[in-house]
């Protein structure tokens, strides 16, 4: 039997612990089922910090079913936080009540336990020191946060799941589900994972979150001609603009400019350019039937094959794809 601790912090995704709880309560049914053994394959506890019952962001409550002192676990889960991924000035309120877990952690991966996060969980791991010269991925909307706040660490982002053996990382809340099903088909078997995911109706593990990432400008800096640059960038990206005219805008010259720019939003000039413009043909692909080519020249690209190639590239599918998979317009009925 496998003993599987999954953390719950105040203002966690309390659907996000008991979905976990689930979906191994599922696999120890379809494990059990083909193979005729009494014996469940997992066995799945809820801990809190002072084995107290926590209360979720959304208000639900999280019971722990066990004291954390009487269980030793093989495979310690940390639950995901919204309050992380919402800004640095509440990131606090999420890692002050982790910290006295932080020794429990360094205790159980020294004894072999292995140790996985969800979403935002990921900043508990490097708040312990147990991502050093590890590869991490948390929720795309936390990443520049999780940057500014661990510079020495290597994060990936763009990847929904990454496995560095005895730490493993899943990005988004709900990319629990993804986790769960590579740990039943790490630790049971195969067959058990395409038996859950036949039982819960679930496609194959998703391998990236790029698709779901949305681009949001970085304004919180004290470069007032470069704020400025940017607003006016996001009024007239749709224009043939050059580099030269960006500068003139924000009254500097256009070395400065650039090194300025990216001083304050971590982008180039370009850069950004081209995640504004990427960011208006991915709202016309949700919200409308217009034909790609359409789209392409409305957001500012004479050259339809370039965007196409850097649409892929930076969103991970084609636009086609992108549009089957997000919008929310019906398709014209003949």
């Amino acid at each position: 039997m496998f003993n599987v601790a999954i953390i719950a912090f105040p203002n966690c995704h309390a659907s996000g612990v008991h979905g976990i709880m689930d979906f191994f309560t599922v696999a120890n049914y379809c494990g059990r089922a083909p193979a005729g053994q009494r014996d469940p394959l997992f066995n799945c506890q809820v801990v809190t910090v002072d084995d107290q019952p926590v209360r979720g962001y959304s208000g639900a409550v999280v019971t722990p079913t066990c004291g954390r002192g009487d269980f030793e676990p093989d495979l310690i889960v940390v639950g995901s936080s919204v309050e992380a991924a919402v800004g640095a000035e509440r990131l606090e309120q999420t890692l002050a009540p982790s910290r006295p877990l932080y020794g429990w952690l360094r205790e159980g991966l020294a004894r072999g336990a292995v140790l996985a996060s969800v979403c935002t969980g990921s900043f508990v791991l490097a708040e312990a020191g147990l991502l050093e010269d590890q590869v991490a991925t948390t929720h795309w909307r936390a990443a520049p946060l999780f940057r500014s706040r661990y510079p020495q660490l290597r994060l990936e982002e763009d990847q929904l799941l990454v496995d560095n053996g005895q730490i493993i990382c899943a990005g988004g809340a709900t990319a629990f589900v993804d986790l769960c099903m590579y740990l039943v088909e790490r630790f049971a078997s195969p067959a058990v994972a395409l038996a859950c995911s036949k039982m819960l109706v679930l496609d194959g593990r998703r391998m990236e979150q790029t698709p779901y990432m949305a681009f949001y400008s970085q304004k919180a800096h004290q470069d007032d001609a470069i704020r400025k640059a940017q607003t006016w960038l996001e009024q007239h990206y749709a224009d043939a603009l050059t580099i030269d005219e960006v500068a003139a805008v924000a009254g500097l010259g256009t070395r400065t400019f650039k090194r300025r720019f990216k001083e304050a939003t971590g982008e180039t000039p370009i850069g950004y350019l081209q995640h504004l413009r990427i960011e208006a043909a991915k709202h016309l692909l949700e919200s409308s039937r217009e034909q790609t080519a359409r789209i392409i020249w409305s957001v500012g690209y004479e050259d339809a094959s370039s965007f196409r190639r850097l649409f892929k590239r930076t969103v991970g599918c084609t636009m086609e794809q992108y549009r089957k998979r997000f919008s929310y317009v019906s398709p014209k009925v003949a």
